[in-house]
């Protein structure tokens, strides 16, 4: 009696198990959808984003780091699949492109209270590191519109050494020494045509002089 009353147990637990799988009868799917894509404090710092880099860049949020890093190629597949495995769950709070190409710029973590803990600092650190071996800039900061600003910018746009100004600098200088050098000959010049021109005869040279006749 016991025997068939534990087959039976195993019997509907296997049925339940079953049913369990099988998809509602509707045939639909079960989710629901999330009001806002951003926290409070990534769309305020959206907010400043927007403000610090105006126009110059669009800007992304929540990309997956895995359509914008991926595996060095050469790697063996379970070696490439590990390192894909790391990336493929993570994210980056926002993404700076190129507004012609799009083209990937800057990743941007936003350095909220949510970093805090001992596990998002090690995340925080690993996608450091991996922005860095891709060559990736990677920018982890609070709010302030003109320090990020400041730094965007100093990132996107590093400035240059004009060599125009000393150029300019340098010809200008040519100019006035060419000028003063040729001052100095018209100088010279005039005492030249001063030291050759004849002195004015004196008084008893004049009577010395022969007379011509009338």
């Amino acid at each position: 009696m016991s025997t068939v009353l534990l087959v039976i147990i195993v019997v509907g637990v296997a049925v339940l198990l079953l049913l369990k799988s099988l998809p509602s009868s509707s045939g639909q799917l079960s989710y629901r959808r999330k009001p806002y894509l951003l926290s409070k404090a990534e769309r305020s710092f959206y907010g400043v984003l927007c403000q610090a880099v105006g126009d110059n860049t669009l800007i992304f949020s929540k990309v997956r780091v895995a359509d914008v890093l991926a595996p060095q190629k050469g790697l063996n597949r379970s070696s490439w699949q590990g390192a894909f495995n790391k990336i493929s769950a993570k994210h980056i709070d926002f993404l700076l492109c190129d507004p012609q190409d799009c083209a990937v710029k800057l990743a941007i973590e936003l350095d909220d209270a949510s970093h805090g803990s001992a596990k998002r600092q090690k995340r925080d650190a690993f996608l450091e590191q991996a922005c860095e071996s891709a060559g990736l800039p990677l920018l982890i900061r609070g709010y302030g519109v003109v320090d990020i600003r400041q730094q965007v910018e100093a990132m996107l746009f590093p400035v240059q050494h004009d060599s125009s100004l000393e150029e300019l600098g340098q010809i200008e200088g040519q100019g006035a020494e060419v000028t003063k050098n040729e001052q100095e000959r018209v100088d010279n010049h005039s005492e030249q045509q001063a030291g050759n021109e004849k002195e004015a005869p004196t008084e008893a040279e004049v009577v010395a002089l022969p007379i011509a006749p009338a």
